[in-house]
């Protein structure tokens, strides 16, 4: 890496930064504060992209010195269906309730932008999550604790591990930050 380039994550998602921090990168957070409902595709690849380019674009102006910035989004697809974020608690209990019988695609794509050049490296990640039976102690825990009311599909792998079923993919992925694919576009990006 070019050692006058900082990390920069740009979100807010103790999730993504559990993730990149976990791959030994030290970073510093910057929230892009976008209405990401103002962006809008039925393509869930396409939706999060512009959503992920919303975001450097909202930054990039912000950052003074030499920096990549990695920004992302992730949607959940379900019965053909996108969701984000729960509305409310009343649309994450049907979110939670639909996965005893349908699996959640976690779709999750991520730019990375070399600030002092303007390039940009972007790629998207899905994996797909199956469920055993989720009782409704269990949903109603899950919303009163709260944090399933920012994730995408209004739901949070960590605390569901007995419910959790077959996963195709890899769980950052499911996290809504790719390990692999983020590794692959910081590569791509320093030797740009």
């Amino acid at each position: 890496m070019t050692t006058s380039h900082q990390v920069i994550l740009g979100s807010s998602s103790i999730w993504r930064r559990q993730v990149v921090e976990s791959l030994g990168y030290k970073c510093q957070y910057m929230s892009p504060d976008i209405d990401e409902k103002a962006i809008r595709h039925p393509d869930p690849e396409i939706l999060t992209r512009m959503i992920s380019e919303a975001k450097a674009a909202a930054l990039v102006p912000k950052i003074k010195e030499p920096s990549f910035l990695i920004t992302g989004d992730q949607v959940v697809t379900c019965e053909g269906v996108i969701r984000e974020k729960p509305e409310d608690a009343e649309e994450c209990r049907t979110f939670l309730r639909s996965y005893r019988t349908h699996p959640a695609t976690c779709v999750s794509s991520l730019r990375v932008t070399d600030t002092s050049t303007g390039k940009f490296v972007e790629g998207t990640e899905k994996a797909t999550q199956y469920f055993k039976e989720i009782p409704e102690e269990l949903i109603e825990e899950l919303i009163s604790h709260g944090d399933v009311m920012s994730c995408a599909g209004g739901f949070i792998i960590e605390r569901m591990e007995p419910y959790l079923g077959d996963r195709i993919g890899h769980e950052s992925a499911i996290k809504g930050m790719p390990e692999i694919l983020l590794e692959r576009l910081m590569q791509e990006i320093k030797s740009s």
